[in-house]
């Protein structure tokens, strides 16, 4: 546990000190992509998923391409292990390959999109997406190409999100979700579609079992998965994450206006938060809907959660202009309360330890707990 309260630590520690010029926030950026790429790279049986990517891993040394072009998976992961273990034995090699292109991924889109790098990294790590990147290799790389294809919803060019979206369904097949949210997220966050979003998600809960069951037998994405065999379908998350999601998109909510007056591309990343809160309710009954907030919860950690705090502290400031005393005092105590709340949501999926990301352990260390056994 120590490394990862090390690592939030020296995350906002070093984001304080270095983060005060267009120098010093590449500086951190390039430090923080490496942080976060060697934790990952060397972690040996960490997280609950570790294992079972090392079989696979291992599987493809011995299955021919052809077959893999056969089979109905997501070929961009299966190519890239199949060529990765033509070449390279040892397991560990994707797990080194895959924590590269987060760790890339993370420092290009905190350094470009954040005023202040260190609140982009910190609430990466807050949210629980590093953990997620130790976990679901598959998914959250689908999740990455996502993000980049937010971009496209600003510019109004769905056929280049689309072939991203494409793209994204050669790593978690999933990502086809993403295709209708082009349209959806658009749609501006008010009192009344909220009510309607809660509307609709009250009535998927009422007759969540008959959806499921559906969705099992004629969905794509969940084929192969039965109300019978597939735990994830008939057993919920841990509700904690939700009831903190739910804390931040309440601020949000509030900032609103504010955030959309600024850019009103920030319409899109409140409903990304919200969509994330969404799938968190529906997944405290069905584990496996919380999966699908992946291609919500990088951009809404990444790209409003920092926003929203710069807006916090602009509202303070614009809140008591003219009394500087009362301009610190409130700002002291909005950072302290979305601090407090931050320490507490870490900490609280560090202890309950959902993705399996303790004990930390490294390549380097000898333990009997290997994926090929």
């Amino acid at each position: 546990m120590l490394i990862y309260i090390l690592l939030l630590a020296g995350t906002v520690i070093l984001g304080v000190l270095l983060c005060r010029s267009k120098t010093g926030n590449l500086i951190y950026c390039i430090l923080g992509g490496i942080a976060l790429f060697v934790i990952a790279a060397l972690r040996r049986s960490v997280g609950h998923d570790y294992n079972n990517y090392g079989w696979m891993y291992i599987g493809y040394m011995s299955t021919p391409l052809e077959t893999i072009a056969q089979n109905r998976t997501e070929k961009g992961y299966s190519v890239l292990c199949k060529l990765l273990a033509d070449y390279i034995p040892e397991y560990q090699s994707i797990f080194i390959v895959m924590a590269a292109f987060f760790a890339v991924c993370t420092a290009v889109c905190v350094y470009r999109y954040c005023k202040r790098p260190w609140l982009g990294f910190t609430f990466f790590l807050v949210f629980g997406v590093y953990f997620n990147t130790l976990n679901f290799l598959r998914q959250m790389a689908a999740g990455f190409i996502m993000l980049y294809a937010f971009k496209f919803i600003r510019k109004n060019q769905f056929f280049r999100y689309l072939i991203l979206v494409l793209l994204a369904t050669c790593f978690h097949r999933s990502a086809l979700i993403m295709i209708p949210f082009y349209f959806i997220l658009r749609i501006k966050m008010t009192p009344v579609t909220l009510g309607a979003y809660s509307v609709l998600v009250t009535l998927f809960m009422v007759f969540s079992w008959d959806i499921m069951a559906f969705a099992s037998k004629f969905l794509y994405a969940y084929q192969g998965y039965t109300l019978e065999t597939n735990k994830h379908l008939t057993s919920g998350v841990n509700p904690t994450f939700m009831v903190f999601v739910a804390l931040f998109f309440i601020l949000a909510f509030v900032f609103r206006k504010r955030l959309t007056e600024r850019d009103p591309f920030n319409n899109v990343l409140i409903n990304c938060l919200f969509f994330l809160l969404m799938f968190e309710v529906i997944g405290v009954k069905h584990s496996i809907i919380s999966r699908l907030g992946v291609y919500f919860i990088i951009p809404a950690a990444l790209l409003l959660m920092p926003k929203l705090f710069e807006e916090v502290l602009a509202w303070c400031r614009q809140k008591f202009r003219k009394d500087k005393k009362k301009i610190t005092a409130a700002s002291a105590i909005a950072v302290s309360a979305i601090a407090a709340v931050s320490i507490v949501m870490y900490s609280m999926m560090l202890s309950i330890n959902y993705n399996g990301i303790l004990p930390y352990r490294t390549m380097f260390e000898d333990f009997s707990t290997e994926a090929a056994e």
